[in-house]
């Protein structure tokens, strides 16, 4: 599988998109907005890049899994609105994420040779499953991303959902123990079995200088350049 962490309307993705297309899933992990500044990147070109995403998938449907990021759902929720949202464009924003709701998903699980991982923005914490399983409808371990996918493809349960994904963790400057799958820091995550019994954990989320932080029971990605998951061989940078 080829995982594609962090985008914010950079293009680093489409080498590994043109070599891998057809040939192996690949997978985003979410932010495509909500460029930095200091890249060189504007606004509109990020939004640009975004419409080329969602065109992609919509080429390519069975190939292509779009998760959705802080970046991208801050601007369908006020309570979650963080740094660098585009508000000249955030009513155009919020009209193509809902318009497209079904091209994307907040979590995908894969088995990969003898493995299972499990993919999301940022990380799921065992803790935040616990204080939301109501909500998520009391989800075993092995499917908390069919719980997730399942309230966002509901249209009348998205509310619900883009409530408790709301929850910003403390070194996030928010005030929740427990963190969502959009929003956790990789400090937050717990290297363990415990966290998500089964998974290995893949996110992107934490901005990295240049080598992603690999755990026994997680990865960080966001290092601004694809990865390659085998079941032959460690993940591969592809740069």
């Amino acid at each position: 599988m080829i995982i594609i962490p962090d985008v914010h309307g950079r293009t680093f993705w489409r080498k590994a998109v043109n070599e891998y297309i057809g040939k192996e899933p690949i997978l985003f992990l979410g932010d495509y907005l909500d460029p930095y500044a200091y890249e060189g990147i504007t606004p509109s070109g990020a939004f640009q890049i975004f419409h080329e995403i969602i065109d992609l998938k919509k080429a390519n449907p069975q190939a292509i899994t779009l998760l959705l990021g802080n970046h991208d759902l801050h601007y369908l929720n006020p309570a979650m609105e963080g740094g660098r949202l585009d508000y000249s464009r955030k009513r155009q924003i919020i009209e193509d994420v809902t318009e497209n709701a079904g091209l994307f998903r907040i979590a995908e699980s894969a088995i990969i040779g003898d493995k299972k991982y499990l993919f999301t923005h940022a990380g799921v914490k065992s803790g935040w499953i616990q204080k939301h399983k109501e909500t998520l409808g009391n989800p075993e371990s092995e499917d908390i991303a069919g719980s997730l996918n399942s309230l966002w493809l509901d249209v009348d349960k998205r509310p619900m959902l883009l409530q408790i994904l709301a929850d910003v963790p403390f070194c996030r400057w928010g005030n929740s123990l427990y963190g969502s799958p959009i929003w956790n820091d990789v400090g937050d995550i717990d290297d363990s079995l415990e966290e998500t019994p089964g998974y290995i954990q893949v996110f992107g989320h934490t901005q990295l200088e240049s080598e992603p932080v690999i755990g026994n029971h997680f990865m960080c990605l966001d290092v601004r350049c694809a990865f390659r998951l085998s079941d032959n061989v460690p993940i591969q940078a592809l740069k």
